[in-house]
């Protein structure tokens, strides 16, 4: 594994980025998912953790190119190091040495990265569900609680037996699953509907496609008001629909127009280039 510390000054000069807070046994498993073989475009990761000396030593290609900063999360200053300006994602693990308070120290995590750059794609862990609610009015885009999935798997799994393998075939990054992709809408789409779309995908042979819904930003809203930050601006976040419905009377049916910047979410052995496939069929 190869790890660079830097001066206070200095930074890694990168961007497009993945940015990991603390450092846990699941971000071992992020690691390796994040740079498996199957993933066509990896991202480099830059891990700040308070404690490097748990970021095992080793030569797994996944590790190839790990960087990493001593130091609080929480820290503007650390934050700048990790070059959060041009990061494109940055995921916060719950402090495990702290489960009491870990979910107060996510939230301040979040707050320093809002000041600095409330784009960038943020994800939270939350140790308990009832915390969720600090975080409504944060840029915080997904909020993953193993409280919650636990028990709504443990549910579903009981009233749909084999559940649970559907979701570890798409929860695992290799070559012989499936996995679900979030692309851009094709160039030649924007402007057309999600049912255009959809047939046009459907009649893809050569490839093992499928089509289950899409995303579009919308502004953040708690009780229909606005959110803003705390220099007055408005949030916006990511809205995903899955399976939209043929006809409903909300915007976002099958009728939906795509706009730039919406994506379509996919099912596939391998992240699909749809672009390259459309442009051959002359669409």
């Amino acid at each position: 594994m190869e790890r660079k510390n830097v001066s206070n000054e200095g930074d890694f000069g990168i961007r497009d980025h993945i940015i990991i807070c603390n450092w846990t046994e699941k971000a071992d498993v992020i690691v390796r998912q994040l740079h498996d073989v199957s993933v066509r475009h990896k991202s480099p990761i830059i891990v700040i953790t308070s404690n490097p000396e748990k970021i095992p030593k080793t030569t797994d290609p996944a590790y190839r190119g790990l960087l990493m900063i001593p130091g609080n999360p929480a820290d503007k200053e650390i934050l700048k190091r990790a070059d959060i300006s041009t990061a494109k994602t940055v995921i916060v693990l719950a402090d495990e040495d702290d489960p009491e308070r870990a979910d107060s120290k996510s939230i301040l995590i979040v707050l320093a990265i809002d000041a600095i750059n409330p784009n960038v794609h943020v994800i939270v862990e939350l140790m308990r569900s009832n915390n969720e609610m600090f975080f409504q009015y944060s840029h915080v885009n997904e909020i993953v609680c193993l409280e919650q999935l636990a028990e709504k798997l443990l549910a579903q799994s009981a009233l749909t037996p084999g559940l649970s393998q559907v979701y570890m075939d798409l929860l695992t990054q290799s070559v012989d699953t499936n996995e679900i992709y979030q692309e851009p809408i094709p160039r030649s789409f924007i402007g057309k509907t999600y049912r255009e779309i959809e047939e046009e995908i459907i009649k893809i042979d050569e490839k093992d496609v499928i089509l289950i819904g899409f995303s579009t930003t919308v502004e953040k809203k708690v009780q229909d008001q606005s959110v803003v930050n705390g220099f007055g601006n408005k949030i916006y976040e990511r809205k995903v629909i899955i399976n939209p419905k043929s006809s409903s009377r909300d915007d976002f049916s099958k009728d939906y127009k795509f706009q730039n910047g919406d994506t379509i979410f996919l099912i596939s052995y391998i992240e699909p280039d749809l672009d390259e496939y459309f442009e051959r069929k002359g669409l």
